[in-house]
């Protein structure tokens, strides 16, 4: 059974990226398949995981690779008339359990 830790709070700089990062490690590392869904707009937690600053590298990931949420939302988010498709969700090196859709 798939279970869902959702973090949210309207205040900025509470730690939400942060504990996200690691509450998901951590998941992945006793064994439990785990995928972290960045869908702030600031796209911290993607720079986080990518060890990435956003004018470069951040920037060049989004502009390399199709895989992110408003990719896979994009038949919706334009009204197009065909079905939504699976994404593929970015992999970690060092942790074979952990998985992020950016």
């Amino acid at each position: 059974m798939a279970k869902i830790i959702a973090l949210f709070n309207n205040k900025g700089g509470v730690s939400k990226t942060t504990t996200t990062f690691h509450l998901g490690w951590k998941l992945a590392e006793l064994g439990y398949k785990t995928l972290m869904i960045d869908t702030d707009p600031q796209c911290n937690l993607t720079g986080l995981c990518l060890n990435a600053d956003k004018e470069n590298k951040l920037t060049q990931f989004y502009e390399a690779n199709n895989y992110n949420i408003k990719s896979a939302l994009s038949p919706v988010l334009n009204n197009e008339m065909r079905p939504l498709e699976a994404t593929t969700c970015y992999e970690f090196e060092h942790n074979e359990n952990l998985f992020l859709l950016p």
